[in-house]
């Protein structure tokens, strides 16, 4: 390994320990239920997500429907007294 790979990999130490954010306070409940129906999409669902040490309403967004799946909304789960966001992710049907 060089010296180039070495200062790449001196620079990626910290990025790769920085993955994993840990929050303590609950995300706020999200009020606002999904628009109308819309044929041949799904709706990803309004969430909240962790940006610069505070909580984002982030809009949800139309996704074609894929054949043979379903789709999981994201969601925010607890551990312990942490807080761990779940992006939402296309499952097959059962």
């Amino acid at each position: 390994m060089g010296f180039v790979g070495a200062a790449l990999s001196l620079c990626a130490a910290p990025l790769a320990s920085a993955a994993e954010i840990i929050i303590h306070e609950p995300p706020p409940v999200v009020e606002e239920g999904p628009p109308r129906a819309r044929r041949g999409y799904v709706w990803t669902g309004n969430h909240y997500e962790w940006r610069h040490n505070r909580y984002v309403r982030v809009r949800g967004h139309w996704v074609r429907e894929r054949h043979g799946y379903e789709w999981a909304p994201g969601r925010w789960e607890r551990r312990d007294d942490r807080y761990h966001w779940h992006r939402g992710e296309w499952h097959p049907h059962r």
